[in-house]
């Protein structure tokens, strides 16, 4: 096998891990802010900092598994492109 066709299965192979893995993040973050919502609602209207702070970290994180799952599926159309190319 040449360099370019271990590259390109390389590059397939990758390409299809990110779209597994976006695929399980994005039920990660659906099961996720489902969890989150009821919290928030559980919590709501409580005058402490605290409370105020968790629902801020819920959001974050939720931000950030969604810009996770945007990250990798945008690695997985690179990656099966450039192989596409080569």
């Amino acid at each position: 096998m040449s360099d370019v066709q271990r590259l390109k299965q390389q590059l397939h192979q990758v390409a299809n891990e990110a779209k597994q893995a976006s695929g399980g993040l994005a039920g990660f973050k659906q099961r996720f802010g489902q969890h989150s919502a009821q919290i928030e609602s559980l919590i709501a209207g409580t005058a402490t900092g605290t409370d105020r702070d968790i629902t801020q970290i819920l959001d974050s994180a939720s931000k950030a598994v969604e810009r996770a799952v945007e990250a990798l599926q945008i690695a997985a159309a690179g990656c099966a492109s450039y192989a596409d190319q080569i």
